[in-house]
């Protein structure tokens, strides 16, 4: 299996990157090609909302946006990682989702788009927050962070198969080792 993380944390050495480098670690003891891909080594645009990507199935603008689309296109399974700010994703994931818009999904008059380019793929949310449990949960912060990408995943026909969740990252030296075995047994049980 062809697996794919897209990485939305502004760290490349932050705890986002820690779990999801554990969940590949897990995938590729069974044999799976993995890849992380860390969006803020990228150069991409903002969305201007032109449309066009309607019409041509992709972003119009070329730029490292058309990276995140080919991956798109040649993985079985993307995990979908990001930390919590302000109970959403990061601005680095935010600009990739308005940017896949017309790649994942073509409008129709009726209301229910038209699913492109992911679907039938699996995915795996991620999300770290500084808020402690189950305060993460009850106040909305992380749980509305991945329920922003469980959106993208409905709507492209992505389905989920994991989700993680690191809270209380506000006093947190390092990651509690339950936390990064929990990550690679989530990557070892990807099929």
């Amino acid at each position: 299996m062809k697996i794919t993380a897209i990485n939305g944390s502004p760290r490349k050495d932050g705890r986002i990157s820690k779990i999801v480098d554990e969940m590949i670690k897990g995938a590729e003891e069974n044999g799976h090609e993995c890849e992380m891909i860390y969006l803020v080594d990228l150069n991409i645009k903002d969305c201007t909302g032109c449309m066009g990507c309607q019409d041509k199935g992709a972003c119009v603008f070329q730029d490292d946006i058309e990276k995140i689309e080919e991956a798109i296109k040649i993985s079985d399974l993307i995990i979908w990682a990001s930390p919590t700010h302000w109970a959403n994703v990061s601005g680095l994931m935010l600009k990739v989702f308005e940017r896949l818009f017309g790649f994942l999904i073509k409008e129709q008059p009726k209301g229910i788009p038209l699913k492109r380019n992911a679907k039938g793929k699996k995915a795996i949310l991620v999300t770290a927050c500084s808020t402690a449990r189950p305060f993460n949960w009850i106040y909305n912060q992380s749980r509305s962070c991945i329920s922003r990408m469980r959106e993208i995943c409905k709507w492209s026909g992505q389905e989920i198969v994991g989700t993680f969740v690191l809270p209380g990252t506000l006093t947190m030296k390092d990651i509690p080792e339950r936390y990064l075995k929990k990550a690679r047994e989530i990557g070892r049980r990807i099929k």
